[in-house]
């Protein structure tokens, strides 16, 4: 074990016995991908949704396929460990990830939905999970013409800039996608330039949600100059979504959090965990193999500690909400 991952469990307050979820092996650079599956893996519907994915239609390497042999594994009554090897192997032949070092958490989760989306017609409904439908409009300022354009994400991206909330559910509220935007644009309906105002609604909330903090920040012209923001984020068990929402009267907008991404140490080192809300909603804090029952404070505080060298914080990456009703697929 590093000494990043001993430090973050020095700062995990509880230390209760070991719990029965499984833990996965990392042979080095594994901890964004464990942290990954540890999410979806507790993700509602998920687990039943894995095991029906066709193995005809599902090469035995395949993303989808090697996904649901690490869940059946995870769901076997055991102790030892579980190796995602396979999984990694699957991502690397899809592209887009290779684990020689260590990858971003956020990229490893759209590459396991994007490789779910091209699957068979069970894994593509996985993916759908976690699909956000929006809609665009633009409209031009001088003769009033507009554009429509319907877009689909499965993230939404937090920005925790100096001049913003750093509470969740007001950024929610005062900077969602319905903020207007206005910006120079040449017209070829009135063939002028001009300016055109944008304004984007959430127009379908899928059953999961998942909200992706924008930790690093650019402070320069290249890579190099790329830190990460300490800044913490407090967020709420319980988030609502109506105002994202183009129609939210139509929907059921309340989210229960289910599970988060911690991440420690820098912009270009550090170690990814997880917080998870097991069956017995109970939560657990897994870090590689090591998983251990923790309090619903603890994950609260995750996100206040810093390292003996104060520069080196543990930031709430990644928060996942699953819905307290239905949603409008």
């Amino acid at each position: 074990m590093d000494l990043l991952q001993s430090s973050l469990l020095n700062i995990t307050a509880s230390h209760c016995p070991q719990s029965s979820m499984r833990g996965l092996i990392n042979p080095g650079a594994y901890c964004s991908i464990n942290s990954v599956v540890q999410c979806l893996y507790k993700t509602p519907e998920l687990r039943d949704l894995i095991r029906r994915v066709d193995d005809e239609h599902s090469p035995r390497e395949s993303v989808p396929s090697s996904l649901k042999r690490l869940v059946y594994e995870m769901s076997e009554d055991a102790h030892s460990p579980c190796n995602p090897s396979s999984l990694v192997d699957s991502m690397r032949a899809y592209g887009g990830v290779s684990f020689y070092a260590q990858e971003d958490s956020d990229a490893v989760f759209r590459c396991i939905l994007e490789a779910l989306a091209r699957g068979c017609e069970h894994a593509k409904r996985i993916g759908a999970l976690w699909d956000i439908k929006s809609e665009d409009c633009v409209r031009c300022l001088g003769c009033n013409n507009v554009q429509t354009r319907r877009n689909k994400s499965n993230t939404v991206p937090v920005f925790i800039e100096d001049n913003l909330p750093n509470e969740l559910q007001r950024y929610i509220e005062g900077y969602s996608e319905n903020t207007l935007t206005r910006c120079d644009y040449y017209c070829g309906q009135c063939q002028t330039s001009t300016q055109v105002e944008i304004t984007g609604n959430v127009v379908s909330l899928p059953p999961a949600v998942c909200v992706a903090i924008q930790h690093v920040h650019n402070i320069g012209k290249n890579t190099a100059n790329i830190v990460k923001l300490a800044k913490r984020v407090a967020f709420p068990e319980n988030l609502d979504l109506k105002y994202m929402m183009k129609d939210p009267e139509v929907h059921r907008t309340v989210y229960e959090l289910y599970a988060v991404v911690a991440h420690i140490g820098t912009h270009h080192c550090g170690h990814y965990t997880a917080y998870v809300r097991g069956d017995d909603d109970t939560w657990y804090h897994a870090d590689d193999t090591l998983v251990r029952a923790c309090s619903w404070e603890d994950t609260l505080g995750a996100g206040l500690e810093y390292l003996e060298d104060s520069t080196t914080s543990v930031s709430l990456y990644v928060f996942h909400y699953w819905h307290l009703g239905k949603c409008i697929l």
